[in-house]
């Protein structure tokens, strides 16, 4: 006989990707992650304000703090983000950001904003109210 309790747990883990308050979104960007003194490049990856997906596969380990450098398009200064990485079942490395400053959030968002619409940025108005200094453009599809 079966645990219910197995089934329910099974469902959790599921439904964790879909209950992601800031959805992952793909931006064909460059990226440069350095980490304990080894380092490695690419091009494209899924950012949000709270993380981003690396797609490599290599079987090393990242461990410590890296540092986690992307160019956004159409802007002068890379994104910049220290965290956590985890290997995440052969998609490739997850980068939980811990330490990230305003302007280099704004410039995500903005960028985000650009490419995805307001959908990018779930409860922008109350969440994050501080990016709302953005230009008329990119507010324009609100309500």
């Amino acid at each position: 006989m079966r645990n219910p309790g197995d089934r329910r747990q099974r469902r959790r883990e599921t439904q964790l990707a879909s209950r992601r308050r800031y959805p992952r979104l793909f931006l064909d960007v460059d990226w440069f992650v350095e980490a304990d003194g080894c380092s490695t490049l690419g091009r494209g990856l899924e950012i949000s304000p709270r993380g981003a997906l690396l797609p490599l596969t290599c079987k090393g380990e990242l461990s410590g703090d890296v540092v986690l450098y992307v160019s956004l398009p159409e802007r002068p200064r890379m994104f910049k983000a220290v965290g956590r990485a985890a290997p995440r079942a052969e998609r490739g490395w997850v980068i939980a950001f811990h330490e990230t400053s305003e302007e280099d959030l704004a410039l995500l968002a903005e960028s985000l904003i650009k490419e995805y619409g307001l959908a990018a940025l779930p409860q922008l108005e109350r969440r994050y109210s501080r990016y709302l200094e953005l230009e008329p453009r990119y507010l324009r599809e609100i309500r």
